[in-house]
């Protein structure tokens, strides 16, 4: 059966209403023929009138009052004004405001902020704070409508202005998100050599790692739900994430993998699997944990129960010291923008999957920005907030057996050998202390 409008419901009940009052006038009428002509006269303009208005009024419910919403979005404006204030900035937009100056004048001449309408739009600072305001926020905090309440906006317009931002924001994606050219990868094995306290060795070569995380999801999604659980008991989307050590900067990432989908399935979609060449030179590789395959580009820990060897666990915990930084990575990225530990996004079909994924890519994007405005100092300010970071992160099985389908390459003996050259080395480097402990044990 077909919807009924509420316009042919309203005729309807009024036009049965009509014949109702008919019928009855017409049995209780006592009064002389003149006088009844004259009734149904009026009764029948009355009738066309009303019917006339139900079909020409546009919206026929009623409409609840507006109330004026203050809102304390102004306050960012004064917290701006003094270095004293700037913390307070930070807490509210989640980025400093010389930060939020430069993604304001990146972002400020992209077409989405123009339109053919005689009424402009919202300035662009005020959209790019909300957007901001609202990507540091998760759980009820993070609800439109309370959103709109505290930047006395409509629903809509915190709908609008998000999208916006989130349109100029990817366009920068390639600018802040690309490979290290060779001088910064200089920096980064010079990081390494530093926190080692050895130099030439094949070690220096590692200087990037990857891990994956798992970006909570605030309900079920309606779409497949059962493929978002993850082993930690809630629903969520993989995120594999390779990132350097000195200032956190990610120049690899890999998301659209449900949360039930291992790391090892879900890191032959990054670069470093699929455009080895474009992030690797020579001997370069990356380390991982024990849950991706071995391979000449990606250097894992032992699983058990080889990682039970000594030289193998002097191995891994001094890999587990190079590796912590890739926690400290997700900790950064989920502790500026909180909207990752409990994304508000139903996720009712493949779009909805894609617009979750959208909020990943501009946090990631948005965290390279703030590493290039303000150095090593802007990737580790959120850090306090490491422990949520830490508890999502390493979504996958670790110690555990790859899945069955997941590519082992033939290139996993070449990994193999460089593994076992790095031990080498790291025992040659440090024989006297792996000797102590050796014996200890």
């Amino acid at each position: 059966m077909p919807r009924q409008s509420a316009h042919d419901a309203y005729l309807r009940k009024y036009i049965l209403f009509m014949l109702f009052r008919d019928y009855v006038l017409d049995s209780d009428s006592d009064s002389d023929s003149s006088e009844s002509d004259s009734s149904d006269d009026e009764n029948f303009d009355l009738d066309l009138t009303i019917l006339e208005t139900i079909r020409q009024t546009r919206y026929l419910g009623g409409r609840s009052r507006r109330q004026e919403k203050a809102g304390s979005l102004h306050l960012a404006w004064k917290y701006s004004e003094h270095p004293d204030d700037h913390m307070r900035f930070m807490k509210m937009l989640r980025v400093s405001p010389i930060v939020f100056d430069f993604v304001l004048a990146c972002i400020k001449d992209h077409p989405v902020f123009t339109n053919q309408s005689n009424v402009p739009q919202t300035p662009v600072d005020v959209q790019l704070a909300v957007t901001l305001y609202r990507m540091g926020r998760y759980g009820n905090a993070a609800s439109v409508s309370d959103i709109a309440r505290n930047c006395g906006l409509s629903v809509g317009s915190v709908e609008h202005f998000t999208d916006r931002c989130f349109t100029a924001i990817e366009a920068l994606h390639d600018q802040f998100v690309k490979p290290l050219s060779s001088n910064e990868k200089e920096v980064e094995k010079e990081w390494i050599d530093g926190h080692l306290g050895i130099s030439g060795s094949l070690w220096r070569e590692g200087y990037l790692m990857y891990d994956g995380t798992i970006v909570v999801l605030s309900s079920r999604p309606g779409w497949n739900g059962d493929a978002y659980f993850t082993r930690k008991g809630n629903y969520g989307l993989n995120l594999q994430i390779g990132n350097v050590p000195s200032n956190l900067r990610i120049v690899d990432y890999s998301h659209g993998f449900t949360g039930s989908a291992h790391d090892a399935a879900a890191f032959e979609y990054t670069g470093a699997s699929l455009h080895p060449d474009v992030l690797f030179q020579g001997q370069e590789f990356a380390w991982a944990d024990s849950a991706y395959p071995i391979s000449e580009h990606v250097i894992p820990v032992h699983r058990q129960p080889a990682s039970f060897k000594p030289e193998n666990k002097f191995f891994d915990r001094v890999v587990a010291g190079l590796r912590v930084r890739s926690e400290h990575c997700m900790g950064a990225l989920k502790g500026r923008f909180q909207c990752l530990r409990g994304l508000r996004v139903n996720i009712n079909s493949a779009e909805d999957h894609k617009r979750a994924c959208r909020w990943i890519t501009i946090a990631i994007i948005l965290h390279n920005l703030v590493i290039d405005a303000e150095g090593k100092a802007g990737g580790i300010q959120f850090l306090p907030n490491l422990d949520e970071g830490v508890q999502n992160g390493g979504e996958g099985v670790g110690a555990g057996n790859i899945p069955a389908g997941v590519n082992i390459q033939d290139e996993a003996e070449v990994g193999e050998n460089k593994r076992n050259q790095l031990i080498v080395e790291i025992l040659v480097a440090y024989g006297q202390e792996f000797g102590n402990e050796g014996g200890n044990e």
